[in-house]
């Protein structure tokens, strides 16, 4: 099956909006100006591009993929709110010194610590970040057909049909299809 599911994954990834380019990271390490909790940092920063602001902001339940130049996708997740609410830009600051540092950094808590890792072990990998709504997938998952046609009955639940196609992916994970995702994976 994770054959097929590639396929199909390539599918909708290749349907999907390019929102976001991450051509690497470096630089000092930031850390968010919060409290508490695991999401504060250090991070490392990120050079990256918004490369769709409109897609970025746009309201609604989505479903997104994260594909490496290698053209494996990563990772897929959903927003019931648009991307720009689980791909978030801060304020950083410096991790040593909290002086805040002269441009946002996005961040997701997911993918971030792969990216690092990643981008540590082979320079010259870069992501992108594509959403797509549930408008827009439902057409893509009749074309591709079964198993994945069988969510288009949710059509009129945006969250819903986007949350079945993620739970589809995760359950088909492999080496060559969202390796990053743990939730729903059994790993």
């Amino acid at each position: 099956m994770s054959t097929v599911a590639v396929k199909h994954a390539k599918t909708i990834f290749n349907a999907a909006t390019p929102v976001i380019k991450i051509f690497g990271v470096g630089g000092k390490r930031w850390k968010r100006n919060v409290a508490k909790g695991a999401r504060i940092g250090p991070w490392s920063q990120g050079n990256y591009e918004i490369i769709n602001e409109p897609a970025w902001r746009s309201k609604g339940a989505c479903l997104y993929m994260v594909q490496a130049n290698d053209s494996v996708i990563r990772y897929v997740g959903i927003s019931r709110n648009g991307l720009k609410h689980r791909w978030r830009t801060s304020p950083a600051y410096d991790a040593e010194t909290m002086v805040k540092l002269p441009k946002n950094q996005i961040f997701h808590s997911q993918c971030w610590k792969h990216i690092e890792a990643e981008s540590k072990a082979s320079p010259g990998i870069t992501f992108e970040v594509r959403a797509i709504s549930a408008e827009v997938l439902v057409p893509v998952l009749e074309r591709i057909g079964a198993p994945l046609s069988a969510f288009v009955v949710l059509k009129d639940d945006g969250e819903s049909v986007v949350a079945g196609v993620e739970r589809w992916l995760c359950n088909n994970s492999s080496s060559e299809l969202v390796s990053w995702n743990v939730a729903m994976t059994g790993k």
